[in-house]
């Protein structure tokens, strides 16, 4: 009986027209990475994808995919498709920042990127991403989920009964603060 033997190479070699890759998770379709962009009602693929990597650009994170960043994108979209001028703004937002790296954002090395949203700050752009990151992103529970988040403490009886005295304080030097005058 012949012994078929899987190695990585052999599975690279086969898989390599497919259009999936075996990664240690599970398989990953790559023709979806262009379909989240193609899906846009009304933002371009460039323009979609140009937002997103501006949105992990100012907000970085390893431990989020791009997925969760589209959160964000996908409310600009929907903003887009009630407003003609929200997407006339994000269009030529995308625009200038092309035109400010002197090529296409999305192509640019990292250290470009970063230099050119040190200057991009007070555009209206970057205040919108920054926006919808803060108030769309980061108010998504399933984001919550990934960073560990527990929501909101209040309506709960709040922290100190809830994980807050789990923590291994440490207990500080008695240099740390100064003696009071007159106190034993």
């Amino acid at each position: 009986m012949k012994e078929h033997l899987i190695t990585r190479r052999n599975l690279l070699k086969a898989t390599r027209n497919t259009g999936f890759v075996v990664l240690a998770a599970g398989i990953v379709d790559i023709s979806l990475f262009k379909a989240w962009a193609a899906d846009k009602k009304m933002l371009d693929e460039h323009t979609a994808k140009t937002l997103l990597l501006i949105s992990r650009d100012i907000f970085p994170s390893k431990n989020i995919s791009d997925d969760y960043y589209m959160i964000a994108i996908d409310s600009l979209d929907a903003k887009a498709a009630s407003d003609e001028s929200v997407k006339k703004s994000l269009v030529e937002g995308v625009e200038s920042f092309d035109k400010a790296i002197s090529g296409k954002y999305i192509k640019s090395s990292s250290r470009a990127r970063k230099k050119l949203l040190k200057r991009m700050e007070t555009d209206n752009l970057f205040g919108t991403i920054k926006g919808e990151m803060v108030n769309v992103f980061y108010n998504d529970k399933r984001v919550w989920d990934k960073v560990g988040y527990e929501g909101a403490s209040y309506e709960k009886g709040g922290y100190y009964l809830r994980g807050f005295q789990d923590a291994d304080w440490p207990i500080p030097s008695s240099e740390a603060s100064p003696r009071l005058v007159g106190v034993n």
